[in-house]
């Protein structure tokens, strides 16, 4: 009986985090996105301008 309990709490832990992502989620949508400045070396062949 016990065990029965816990696997139905469990359960329904699970099913309500995944109800609150969702939710989540959704109302999420109407954001606009971000756009975070992000700067990367340049990455240059070694002795690329030395060829002949």
């Amino acid at each position: 009986m016990g065990q029965i309990f816990l696997n139905s709490a469990v359960a329904i832990l699970i099913a309500s985090a995944f109800l609150a992502t969702a939710i989540s989620a959704l109302r999420g949508q109407d954001r606009p996105l971000q756009r975070v400045p992000a700067k990367a070396p340049r990455r240059h062949p070694p002795n690329a301008g030395d060829r002949s």
